[in-house]
């Protein structure tokens, strides 16, 4: 039974669990600090499960999440944060954070030149209308400083699976999005209407992407090369193990008949 339900819900996981749309969730409390993957059997937890985390992730937690900033909790999309209360029991709370969603359109790019400046920013950076991004990066792309902010622009989460994300946006303007997902360029690749494009790390961590006016379907696919080689490498060594199996009946088979003719 253990095995099954290594973890009993507390009150506040309870009534999380209620809310079915797609977020984060930060545990604080003494028992999460001391067991990080019991707020990830219930949740979709900010901590994730494992150990093994990215650099730029436990980067962002050293500097900020610890620090309890609020506008990259906002950034990662954080809804509830799971903490003890004065008698040390479990409570959910939400007053620490406005979450900016899974995607959102921002009106300004702030470039910068190091990715030192670029973590130091979030100190004082409203992620939910401006964007933090490295010059090189910026320039190359000839992005713009400002975009036109439309009240009625939008970006949703449609489809949200471990190597698939489908996002549907619909803009009047030429926008510039960011995504509340790790940027992780060995891997994950970005598709408007299922045309390739890429897209660039913002606010030190996450995903941003130029989205043309008018309605689009934008994906981040997960291809690794490293699966593509993978996956050729062992049909290739598939095909020669039953080029040998076959030659190796084919010869057993000859041989016998060699054999039984003799006899004859």
């Amino acid at each position: 039974r253990y095995v099954d339900k290594p973890y009993q819900p507390t009150s506040a996981d309870k009534e999380i669990l209620k809310d079915k749309g797609h977020f984060r969730v930060l545990d604080i409390t003494t028992e999460g600090q001391q067991k990080p993957a019991r707020a990830a059997y219930f949740h979709n937890s900010l901590s994730g499960y494992h150990a093994a985390k990215l650099k730029r992730f436990e980067a962002l937690f050293d500097f900020h999440i610890v620090k309890n900033n609020p506008e990259v909790l906002n950034m990662l999309n954080t809804k509830y944060v799971i903490l003890d209360d004065q008698s040390g029991r479990v409570e959910a709370s939400t007053q620490y954070t406005e979450p900016n969603g899974n995607a959102w359109f921002v009106s300004k790019l702030r470039p910068v030149d190091t990715a030192d400046e670029e973590i130091l920013a979030l100190d004082s950076l409203n992620t939910k209308t401006e964007a933090v991004i490295l010059r090189s990066s910026f320039d190359a792309l000839k992005l713009s400083n400002a975009f036109t902010l439309d009240s009625l622009a939008s970006i949703k989460l449609e489809v949200h699976k471990p190597n698939y994300l489908k996002y549907v946006s619909n803009n009047n303007a030429d926008g510039f999005a960011v995504f509340s997902e790790m940027h992780y360029y060995k891997g994950w690749n970005a598709y408007i209407n299922g045309d390739p494009l890429p897209y660039q790390r913002v606010n030190f961590a996450l995903r941003g992407l130029s989205v043309p006016k008018g309605k689009h379907v934008i994906e981040f696919k997960f291809e690794p090369e490293v699966v593509k080689i993978g996956s050729k490498i062992s049909l290739m060594v598939s095909l020669i193990l039953s080029v040998l199996i076959i030659s190796s009946l084919v010869f057993i088979f000859r041989k016998e008949n060699r054999f039984l003719f003799s006899q004859k």
